[in-house]
């Protein structure tokens, strides 16, 4: 087992386990808690030089939610561990210019990014005020040299086009429709297949005197379709 502390260029203290498991593609081990919990699975056996690795990466009951549809996001805690990390990322996303952030209740929180006036020439556009623009932010708060791992993960949809290309739309979409899930986990299995090798990277998040040390990892309610 190996311990590593550092911290982020949030702010956040991090204490990460890395801990050696027997070698098995981790599709065998996450597939199944996946029909019933929350999580996501990347698998890939084929590896080309900047484009596709030789790696399984996945991971179940992640701590905190990030969804979004057209210019309103929510970033929700999935269990204790997750509204620890509520009030430095309602700052970060707060800290915007043109995003407005509410605390909804003790698991959740809502924005809504605000239209910009300015333009923005065919080169920049996609650094015009949009999700991506909170999603920029949360992934500078929870980065670090010290880590290449620990990130948001999930799925993006087709509709996030509209966040830089506004036009008319001419299909109805379902209420619950969302232009993007992404998850922020707290303890990844990571499978290497050329080496024949897996670990587990548990973390540890430390804020503003709160810690995770202590609460369960595990989250409350069971997953469906609809949470990818």
């Amino acid at each position: 087992m190996q311990l590593i502390n550092y911290r982020t260029e949030g702010g956040i203290r991090i204490q990460r386990e890395i801990s050696t498991q027997p070698y098995r593609p981790a599709d065998n081990a996450l597939a199944g808690a996946l029909d019933t919990r929350r999580g996501v699975l990347f698998s890939s056996s084929f590896e080309f030089p900047g484009r596709y690795t030789r790696w399984d990466m996945g991971f179940v009951d992640p701590p905190l939610v990030v969804t979004a549809r057209g210019r309103q996001f929510a970033v929700e805690a999935l269990n204790e561990r997750g509204r620890i990390l509520l009030d430095p990322i309602a700052e970060t996303a707060g800290a915007l210019a043109a995003t407005t952030v509410e605390r909804t209740s003790a698991e959740r929180l809502a924005g809504e990014i605000r239209h910009s006036e300015e333009r923005f020439p065919e080169e920049r556009r996609s650094r015009q005020p949009s999700v991506f623009s909170v999603l920029r932010a949360l992934i500078g708060l929870f980065a670090s040299a010290e880590d290449q791992h620990l990130g948001f993960y999930g799925a993006f949809g087709y509709d996030l086009v509209f966040q830089f290309e506004p036009m008319q739309l001419r299909l109805p979409r379902p209420e619950d429709q969302r232009d993007l899930v992404l998850y922020l986990p707290d303890e990844i299995l990571i499978v290497d297949h050329m080496r024949q090798s897996a670990a587990v990277h548990r973390y540890e998040f430390d804020v503003a005197g709160a810690t995770t040390s202590g609460p369960a990892r595990a989250t409350t309610g069971r997953a469906n379709t609809r949470h990818w």
